[in-house]
């Protein structure tokens, strides 16, 4: 998991947040849960804005299991 954000000076910085192993099956919820780990903790739940990701084919209902998390 990168991050990309501007910091408080302005600048554009790139961190990498998290190199995880996903036990289990790769199913999107399993993906999903792994990501939201990383973002709850660095508490950037609020500042999430955008998502790339490779072509995999379950990557909009990993998204969609994603941002169910995020706003619940």
């Amino acid at each position: 998991v990168i991050g990309h954000f501007i910091s408080e000076s302005g600048l554009l910085q790139h961190s990498i947040l998290a190199l995880k192993e996903l036990d289990g099956a790769h199913s999107s919820e399993n993906q999903a849960a792994s990501i939201m780990e990383v973002i709850n903790d660095y508490g950037i739940a609020s500042k999430v804005g955008y998502f790339m990701m490779d072509n995999a084919s379950n990557n909009d209902t990993m998204i969609y299991a994603l941002s169910t998390l995020l706003f619940d």
